[in-house]
């Protein structure tokens, strides 16, 4: 009955982060050793401008044969105290904890390892050996991605491993105007054919690989569900917001969004100049006033 719990306990989970890994889980039968490190560094991501902001960057790992932890966060330490906030708070929320200080998660990878490791054996003590399979595992990256002089994009990925074929991963990204700290929305006139037109040949392109070789109408269906896309024309918009980066707005559709899991993790970025259109007055302000030659 406890695996059959946990087993529940995994896809409700699953379902609220509507995505499927690709890491393929450790085995029994591996060694594996325990293992700890913690490290606090100072990270220059930034450019010379003076309102950068300044992050940390914090490390956690821990494994063993139950359990395998991995933290990684850029921990905002200086800048403007209105998106410095506005950044640590969001960071708090995504991990579902308080943190004051980067020496604060070295404590939350040690809870979470504890409570990854009690799952593992919750499950799988009672089990024959070669019934188990192999660790459990949560991983958190939570990065800055860019930023100017206006915006900043964080972004943020998720893995968890918690028994059978594969893990879950989440990946998303976040833009915040430094202004006030606030997420503006980015998009507006989404029922536009226009901008029906640009998500799909952004699809095509992902899966193309090669620009000099692109998919055919018919070879891009064959890798997305049928009953998800009823027409190339009206790709759905990602359930997850697009974010910005220094030359572009990023789409991301997580995994059996629009297609099955072995198509992956779908993101592709259309640039400026093509999107500007469909563009809310707010994220016009922000990026024209990195890109003057945009407006």
């Amino acid at each position: 009955m406890a695996k059959q719990r946990h087993f529940y306990m995994i896809m409700t989970i699953a379902a609220m982060f509507c995505a499927c890994g690709q890491r393929a889980p450790q085995t029994e039968g591996k060694e594996t050793t325990d293992s700890i490190a913690a490290t606090v560094s100072q990270d220059s991501l930034m450019a010379d401008v003076g309102n950068m902001v300044t992050v940390e960057t914090v490390k956690f790992e821990k494994n063993d044969s139950s359990a395998e932890v991995s933290l990684l966060v850029h921990w905002p330490v200086s800048g403007d105290k209105v998106i410095v906030d506005s950044l640590r708070k969001h960071i708090c929320w995504l991990l579902d904890g308080e943190f004051d200080d980067p020496k604060d998660f070295q404590t939350y990878g040690e809870s979470l390892f504890e409570s990854v490791s009690a799952e593992w054996h919750d499950v799988y003590d009672e089990m024959e050996p070669d019934d188990r399979l192999g660790a459990f595992s949560r991983s958190h990256d939570i990065t800055k991605l860019t930023e100017t002089a206006s915006y900043i994009t964080y972004y943020y990925s998720n893995f968890m491993y918690g028994g059978g074929a594969h893990g879950f991963t989440t990946e998303v990204g976040f833009t915040f105007r430094k202004s006030d700290g606030k997420q503006i929305p980015l998009l507006t006139n989404t029922d536009s054919p226009k901008l029906s037109a640009l998500i799909k040949e952004g699809v095509r392109r992902h899966f193309s690989g090669d620009a000099d070789h692109l998919l055919s109408d018919d070879e891009l269906l064959e890798y997305l569900f049928a009953e998800e896309v009823s027409s190339l024309n009206n790709i759905p918009l990602p359930g997850n917001s697009p974010y910005l980066s220094d030359t572009g707005v990023v789409f991301n559709y997580t995994q059996y969004e629009i297609a099955p899991y072995s198509s992956g993790i779908i993101i592709f970025e259309i640039p400026f100049q093509d999107i500007r259109p469909f563009l809310t007055p707010e994220a016009l302000e922000m990026i024209d006033a990195n890109r003057p030659d945009m407006r």
